[in-house]
């Protein structure tokens, strides 16, 4: 086969889709972003296929060279058949045949993979997790979702559930989750939950600096209306944000006893937080994990940021033909 090669991905959100052609060496071809809130998944299907042919020709290809299709799926979802079964943002979307559609549309064998998994593995050939063969990546965005590569593997466990460390249980008197259980990881950190928590607690105090920072709306408040208050020394938001943080650090320690990784990648709040985040974290951290662990596992933020959907898809590709001995990230790190 060619050192590099093409491949198409698609990144499926709440609220857009991400279609990119790329290289095998991560060299992106060509990108485009489809508002995807409230919308037939009959008609975007459509627009999916169309994008994807158009950016093969524009590039200069024909379907045919494309090595394969990869989709970044949020769940739940049939992993191994390629169906979209009821992601929770999206009410249309039902038991949506995604890969089949692209597949017969595109003459491309399309494959799927869970979005927190694709993140991991686009971090993994692209970003900050290339050329570790033990390696761990967590969303920390409006929920907490997590990929394992292990032993230079990605681990999906038996019903593709792998991963799912918003999900332990850190505190069985804590907040009720959106997953059903109580007390989860996410339920404390995640940035919608973190959101709810505090338009719940400041619904009768439209002066506080938090809802200032959101615009004046109760309603409005998120994660980034916290950190804004936070900066300016808010004592009640200094307070949230350290019982927080001490919640992220007793999550990711259990990560690192669990699995104890060379290096954990943190998505978007700890990046876009920065020192506010990483500061705290490793502070609290010693708390929840042994020392020999966590000296051995290199926490850091993710290297794509904002461009990690561009990446996912063509990853979910480059991880199958791994496994069938037909590429070796190992080579390209």
């Amino acid at each position: 086969m060619t050192a590099h090669f093409p491949i198409l991905g698609y990144d499926v959100g709440g609220t857009k889709i991400a279609a990119s052609l790329m290289m095998s060496d991560g060299k992106i071809l060509a990108t485009e972003r489809f508002a995807n809130k409230d919308t037939d998944p009959d008609e975007m299907l459509a627009k999916l296929a169309e994008a994807g042919a158009k950016m093969i020709a524009e590039a200069g290809f024909k379907n045919s060279d494309i090595r394969g299709i990869g989709v970044s799926s949020p769940g739940p979802a049939d992993i191994p058949n390629g169906i979209m079964t009821r992601p929770p943002n999206n009410p249309k979307w039902r038991n949506v045949r995604i890969c089949e559609y692209l597949t017969n549309a595109l003459g491309i064998k399309a494959i799927m993979e869970n979005d927190a998994n694709a993140g991991m593995l686009a971090e993994w050939f692209f970003g900050a997790g290339r050329g570790y063969r033990d390696v761990v990546y967590l969303t920390m965005s409006t929920g907490i979702g997590g990929g394992i590569i292990a032993s230079g593997h990605l681990i999906d466990g038996v019903g593709f559930y792998g991963g799912e460390f918003g999900h332990t249980v850190i505190d069985i008197n804590g907040p009720q989750c959106g997953c059903g259980l109580r007390g989860c990881f996410e339920a404390f950190c995640g940035g919608r939950a973190v959101a709810l928590r505090l338009q719940h607690e400041l619904k009768d105090c439209p002066d506080h600096a938090i809802v200032k920072a959101a615009g004046g709306k109760i309603e409005n408040i998120d994660f980034q209306s916290l950190e804004t208050a936070v900066r300016q020394g808010d004592e009640y938001a200094c307070k949230v944000w350290d019982e927080v943080m001490v919640r992220n650090a007793q999550g990711i320690g259990l990560v690192i006893n669990a699995l104890n990784p060379a290096k954990i990648i943190l998505g978007t709040i700890a990046w876009a937080a920065g020192d506010l985040f990483m500061v705290p974290l490793m502070k609290y951290l010693p708390r929840f994990c042994w020392e020999v662990s966590l000296a051995g596992c290199e926490i850091t933020t993710s290297a794509l940021r904002r461009d990690i959907g561009a990446y996912a898809g063509p990853a979910v590709v480059l991880n199958n033909l791994y496994e069938k001995g037909l590429f070796d990230p190992f080579a390209q790190s």
